[in-house]
């Protein structure tokens, strides 16, 4: 039987997805960050320190736009994002 993954919160998701960025020094002194766990979520920044905000932020825009579009989230070292889903409610006269 396959384990299930251990649902976390958006900023542990958010946490999990960090620990897997990787930072570059670019020949001009910016950073570049690439967070391989979420095909395409690439930003940078002026500092090292600036770049990790940076990457933070583009974490979050990530998951919360596959949120929106219905894209898969992916698993991170056995998590899955916990997220419920709001239903419409039919209007009421």
């Amino acid at each position: 039987m396959p384990k299930r993954p251990k649902k976390v919160s958006f900023e542990q998701y958010v946490q999990l997805a960090l620990s897997h960025a990787r930072y570059s020094r670019n020949e001009d002194g910016t950073w570049t960050v690439v967070v391989p766990v979420l095909p395409g979520c690439i930003t940078w920044g002026k500092t090292r320190d600036e770049a990790v905000e940076m990457a933070k932020d583009a974490i979050e825009a990530w998951v919360l736009t596959a949120l929106r579009f219905g894209d898969e989230i992916p698993e991170i070292d056995g998590c899955a994002l916990y997220y419920a889903v709001d239903e419409p409610h039919p209007a009421t006269h």
